[in-house]
């Protein structure tokens, strides 16, 4: 069941895409996809995480999103599967939270690019992409 608070994120999440695609910086930041990843623990505080297929030039990533933009990590890095684990825990116990307190129906929204499949997640820590 999709909330208003889900689609108001996938928004979100589009709208900072569209920003961050124009943007350049010393670290490789997520763009339209990963086509590098990078093996080192995020630091900074993760706010959600998609899982990326390889497609084309795009790699398997899981692209973690922070306040300060995404960033594509190596899906066996050993930090990654705690931390996925961690967020899904995390988001389970805000979306029933949410289920109780919503009372508005599902709209339907489409993942931010093709080639990313919608995960559950919410806040832990970054790094940058290489």
């Amino acid at each position: 069941m999709v909330t208003c608070a889900t689609v108001m994120k996938s928004l979100l999440v589009a709208a900072v895409v569209v920003v961050l695609s124009g943007q350049g910086s010393a670290a490789q930041k997520f763009a339209d996809c990963c086509t590098n990843v990078d093996r080192r623990e995020i630091t900074e505080p993760i706010l959600d995480f998609y899982m990326q297929r390889k497609s084309g030039s795009c790699v398997n990533a899981i692209i973690f999103q922070t306040e300060t933009g995404y960033y594509c990590s190596k899906i066996d890095a050993p930090w990654v599967r705690t931390k996925i684990q961690e967020l899904r825990k995390k988001a389970r116990t805000t979306s029933l939270l949410e289920l109780i307190t919503s009372s508005s129906s599902p709209p339907s929204t489409a993942p931010p690019s093709s080639t990313m499949e919608r995960t559950t997640g919410m806040r832990s820590t970054q790094h940058t992409v290489q």
